[in-house]
């Protein structure tokens, strides 16, 4: 109960024993009769139990689906870096192409002058 926030502790207090029976039953598979003999005590340390459990299966969810799409990120960023290589060599390979034209050229005029 102490792991709750002190709102949660107070209105798990508030709330009636009928309430926390009902709360526990949809929480765990016990009968209403073992229901019956567990005192309220016990009822708000289970239910407690529950809620940090809850929460803190729910505070995993959000980190597994943080680490799903910053590894996402990461991917989609190196397919940007991998084009953005192909882009520069397919530049290059035009450069150097055009180099070569440009002196095929004047190799031909230097010819066609002699």
């Amino acid at each position: 109960m102490d792991q709750l926030p002190s709102d949660q502790q107070e209105a798990l207090r508030k709330t009636n024993t009928e309430r926390l029976r009902i709360m526990a039953a949809k929480t765990y598979d016990v009968g209403d009769d073992e229901l019956e003999a567990v005192d309220r005590t016990a009822l708000l340390d289970v239910i407690a139990t529950d809620i940090v459990a809850r929460r803190g299966a729910t505070s995993r969810r959000r980190s597994e689906k943080s680490d799903q799409v910053r590894e996402m990120e990461l991917q989609l960023e190196l397919n940007r870096m991998e084009l953005e290589s192909k882009r520069i060599e397919a530049e290059t390979e035009n450069r150097r192409r055009e180099a070569e034209t440009e002196l095929e050229r004047r190799r031909m005029e230097v010819q066609a002058e002699t």
